[in-house]
């Protein structure tokens, strides 16, 4: 899961360090899917589990659907695949960075499937938002039965 988040310096050739936890979570994978967030001002990122999820669950659409090929236009079609070198970075394109407003500084957000790249200034004044957004959505929020193998104990039998 994508946990946390930290700040990362942007070199002059827009390579950037994906932080060591978040290429834990990507399993050894060499690579990341980038694309532009839909809703916010930053670059959102995953490994190839998510894309697959997006796969799957666009393809649950109708084929000729509009909403499906907008969703598949937007997330699939803006998605870059980066590579990461041997010291997790990897290169932002231009157009990712300028949607993102990112130049010398990135700041790396976790949010569990995926994660978030944001100009850390922008990433400041966007969260006072989400945590008022966050507080008026605790509701939504409903426990679930634990899922096996969590690392959690199970209760004891009663």
């Amino acid at each position: 899961m994508f946990l946390s988040n930290f700040e990362s310096g942007v070199d002059a050739k827009k390579r950037v360090s994906i932080p060591a936890p978040f290429r834990r979570v990507l399993g050894g994978a060499d690579s990341v899917y980038l694309w532009p967030s839909l809703d916010k001002p930053c670059i959102e990122g995953a490994g190839e589990g998510l894309m697959q999820q997006f796969e799957d669950s666009m393809a649950d659409l109708d084929l000729m659907d509009p909403r499906r090929i907008a969703l598949a236009n937007y997330i699939m079609g803006e998605a870059r695949q980066g590579k990461l070198d041997e010291g997790g970075r990897i290169v932002l394109d231009a157009e990712l960075l300028a949607t993102a407003g990112i130049a010398e500084k990135a700041k790396f957000v976790g949010l569990g499937d995926r994660f978030q790249i944001w100009e850390p200034a922008a990433y400041e004044a966007e969260k006072a938002q989400m945590r008022t957004l966050a507080k008026e959505s605790l509701g939504l929020l409903k426990a679930k039965p634990r899922r096996p193998g969590n690392g959690q104990g199970q209760a004891a039998a009663e």
